[in-house]
């Protein structure tokens, strides 16, 4: 079978392109690069996303679970709640860093 595409509204188009073993849907934006991906195989989708920004916001629980959970940034990562923060885990954690570790709090408990 051939790819449909479909004209959407800010130069964007949608195109649907069943293939061996999966279908895939593509997203792209005014110029044609990516911006959204879903490649539907028989182990269950696969969501790729490339965006200047990606926002997430839920009233409630935002929970991720898998086999390996990746962040990389180029620039920082800031962590923050207004709430309590617990890193825990069942090996090994380490805190590596090229420059200070500083770490404040009213006490510190080590061990």
């Amino acid at each position: 079978m051939a790819s449909h595409t479909i004209d959407l509204q800010n130069s964007r188009t949608i195109t649907v392109t069943p293939a061996d073993g999966h279908d895939l849907i593509e997203i792209h934006g005014n110029g044609g690069q990516l911006e959204l991906r879903v490649k539907l195989t028989p182990e269950g989708p696969i969501l790729q996303m490339e965006s200047i920004r990606l926002n997430l916001k839920s009233s409630e629980v935002v929970s991720v679970e898998c086999k390996t959970f990746e962040v990389r940034a180029s620039e920082g990562v800031d962590v923050h709640s207004d709430g309590g923060m617990q890193l825990s885990g069942q090996a090994d954690v380490r805190v590596n860093a090229n420059g200070d570790v500083i770490v404040t709090g009213e006490k510190i408990f080590l061990n």
